[in-house]
């Protein structure tokens, strides 16, 4: 695929640099200017929290011997995830959108063990080959993503999997803002006049990026597993502030037995 440059990727790249931490869970004590060592510890002891219990759904609801050898994570950010999913597996490859997100993902792997992990940028994700992980994941990401991009994203992720292998996907597909401010945050991602006034309003730095809250259509996406011939496939749903959100595990259709 060629490289493509989206509006939402400038904004990635400014949070990576400056609250990369925030960027990835919007409280307010992983702001730059509020972060402390508990803070830090509390923020990657999540993303332990996160790994095991996605560990455990899939083994009680998809496979009992689940025990991956490679995994990709896509949207990556800091290394959250990476650095648990490194303690379970031989290979871990990071994806993410922005430079200097990679950048503190790098120096957090170094620090917490997870030095062998691959972090490598979108456009090197469309050039992995199909078939290469047994698990794919992305969580907290898609909904931060236009709908096109990201159902072609979903179905790259697919098609990593080998035979038999596991994906767990994270999307939002509704939530109870109203019509008008789902247009007014679409406006937003689009003047950047506009979301620093509203900024500004909220009492908030007027160069704060807009993050995309994007919804989608989990019927599309069934057809898109039933279609790559997953099996398998089980559901979470979550509900934060209004913001209603699913997990989807699945299986990739196992190679016959001769």
């Amino acid at each position: 695929m060629a490289k493509l440059v989206h509006g939402t990727d400038k904004d990635w790249e400014k949070w990576g640099k400056e609250n990369p931490y925030f960027g990835v869970i919007t409280d307010p004590k992983f702001l730059n200017s509020n972060m402390a060592d508990a803070s830090l510890r509390e923020f990657f002891s999540s993303g332990e929290r996160h790994v095991e219990h996605v560990f455990e759904a899939i083994r009680a609801k998809i496979l009992p011997e689940f025990n991956p050898d490679s995994i990709l994570d896509y949207g990556c950010g800091v290394g959250r995830l990476v650095i648990p999913f490194c303690r379970r597996a031989q290979t871990v490859v990071g994806i993410d959108v922005s430079p200097s997100m990679l950048e503190e993902a790098r120096r957090n792997c170094g620090k917490y063990g997870a030095g062998s992990a691959r972090l490598l940028s979108v456009d090197e994700f469309w050039s992995l080959p199909a078939s290469t992980f047994d698990f794919v994941h992305t969580f907290i990401v898609l909904q931060h993503i236009p709908r096109k991009r990201g159902k072609e994203i979903i179905g790259k992720l697919i098609g990593l999997l080998v035979e038999g292998g596991i994906g767990a996907i994270h999307l939002t597909f509704s939530n109870d803002r109203g019509r008008m401010r789902d247009v007014i945050s679409g406006m937003r991602t689009h003047s950047s006049l506009l979301n620093g006034l509203l900024n500004k309003v909220k009492g908030q730095e007027f160069g704060r990026p807009a993050m995309q809250m994007n919804s989608y259509s989990l019927n599309q996406v069934f057809e898109m597993l039933m279609l790559a011939q997953c099996s398998k496939v089980s559901i979470e749903f979550s509900d934060h502030a209004g913001t209603r959100g699913v997990m989807v595990y699945f299986q990739k259709a196992p190679a016959p037995l001769l």
